[in-house]
């Protein structure tokens, strides 16, 4: 009965483990590998992303990927660097859907919901627009409105706010986010700056020329490393890039063009669509933020005039406090201002920030305690299993020494019935003495069976003359 209830209650733990591990083998599952190597559709790029942010529907590219738990003055192509390969300018990028979001598709900064991915499936070592002059670079992500036409500048018409610049002197920096120029600043560059956006298609691999490498070896003193482009196994494309010795290695598939079934029909998927009341405090809180921007901000009130009665009521103002000295030229001491009340949009959208905030760390802790949960259960059926496995191996050792048991004892009652030696060796005696006890007629029969009869003494000859008789000599 105990070991019933132990396997029925594995069987359950092991329900679970698969349960929670559909996800995973469902995304999985998206891979196909075959002769010409390793090939996925889109649905994978809607169940893999699932986890790192959601899935909105636009009017004009369709569904578009956003991150979550980001900053507001988060864009792409800020946390990661750059390395020279042998095909181009290569982004090596810190955050764990980089694998996808920045050498497949691309990035555009949508007005409600800011910037967003919008899948592709031609694989490139960066999509980026560059800019480069006054002794800085600068790149932004290119925009889906793009052509990419192989072998010539492409016309970008993108403003000074889709751009980060860094010094040239610390473009190989692995760490760039250290250098990057304030927003602001990025206004006075972006006008010094020329396109030198450039990329190539040679045997259907997409070349990101970009910043020339001999300029900049020339600027930072030294010669610039050269990577060799490799593969990486899908189950490490959340770990980054690899980056050993002369070779960087991506999880870069192949993308089918085949029609799949968008994110609200997926299962995994469909957890990341974002519609209704989050959708709209999303965008909300971004046109919020947006206005808070400094750019946006707008611009102080001016400072008006005292009128004749305020300067009446200052002068029969009544002493200051003891401890407490007039400022200078008997004007009246400055109070703070009472904050204004904002406006119920406002605090509206505050709310909704602070609730979708609230909502994703308890989910996330939700998360941590149903992963500790089953890891505990996991552990707990893998020692239940040990022990039923010790206590199996257990029994079998004692029902093999209980018959080894046995036979010993079968063996010992067989040898205490058997007789012993000395009476089996009497018995041939007590056969052999009646013969030695008969009569000695028997005996002297036996005898004269074997002795042959006696024959006469001339058999086979002349019979003999008498000797009495006298032999008479021969006549002559």
């Amino acid at each position: 009965m105990k070991t019933t209830r132990i396997l029925f209650l594995s069987l359950i733990l092991l329900g679970v483990a698969a349960g929670t591990g559909f996800a995973a083998t469902s995304v999985s599952a998206g891979i196909h590998i075959g002769p010409s190597g390793t090939s996925v559709d889109v649905g994978y790029f809607y169940d893999d992303l699932a986890t790192y942010g959601n899935w909105v529907e636009r009017p004009s590219y369709g569904w578009a990927w956003r991150p979550h738990t980001v900053a507001s003055s988060w864009r792409p192509y800020q946390a990661g660097h750059w390395v020279s390969t042998d095909e181009g300018w290569t982004w090596i990028s810190d955050e764990p859907y980089g694998w996808a979001t920045y050498h497949y598709g691309r990035w555009y900064n949508d007005p409600d919901y800011g910037w967003e991915w919008i899948p592709g499936n031609q694989w490139a070592p960066a999509w980026v627009a560059w800019q480069e002059g006054g002794d800085y670079v600068g790149w932004a992500p290119l925009p889906p409105s793009v052509d990419f036409r192989e072998g010539i500048e492409l016309n970008v018409s993108l403003g000074p706010d889709a751009y980060v610049f860094v010094p040239e002197r610390q473009f190989l920096a692995p760490r760039l986010n250290a250098y990057f120029v304030p927003r602001a600043e990025c206004t006075r560059i972006f006008p010094s700056t020329r396109n030198i956006t450039r990329y190539n298609n040679v045997n259907n691999r997409v070349f990101n020329q970009g910043v020339p490498v001999d300029r900049l070896q020339r600027v930072v003193g030294r010669s610039v490393p050269r990577y060799q482009i490799a593969d990486l196994g899908a189950d490490q494309r959340h770990q980054g890039a690899r980056v050993a010795q002369n070779r960087v290695s991506f999880f870069r598939p192949k993308v089918d063009k085949a029609q799949v079934a968008p994110p609200p029909s997926r299962p995994i998927a469909k957890r990341a669509v974002m519609t209704g009341a989050a959708a709209a405090a999303v965008v909300a809180a971004h046109h919020a933020n947006q206005a808070k921007a400094p750019g946006n901000a707008p611009p102080p009130a001016a400072a008006r005039p005292q009128t004749k009665e305020e300067r009446r009521q200052i002068a029969q103002a009544p002493p200051s406090p003891k401890g407490r000295q007039p400022n200078a030229g008997g004007a009246r001491e400055i109070q703070p201002v009472p904050q204004a009340k904002r406006p119920p949009a406002v605090q509206q959208q505050q709310a909704a920030q602070q609730q979708e905030a609230r909502q994703e760390k308890n989910q996330q802790r939700q998360a941590q305690r149903q992963a500790a949960q089953q890891q505990g259960e996991e552990q707990k059926a893998q020692r239940q299993a040990a022990q039923q496995q010790k206590n199996q191996q257990q029994q079998a050792q004692r029902q093999a020494a209980q018959q080894q048991g046995q036979q010993r004892q079968a063996q010992k009652q067989a040898a205490q019935q058997r007789p012993p030696k000395n009476q089996e060796a009497q018995q041939p005696r007590q056969q052999r003495q009646p013969e030695r006890q008969a009569p000695p007629q028997q005996g002297q029969q036996r005898q004269a069976q074997r002795q042959p009869p006696p024959q006469p003494k001339n058999q086979g000859k002349p019979p003999e003359k008498p000797r009495d008789e006298k032999q008479k000599p021969p006549p002559q």
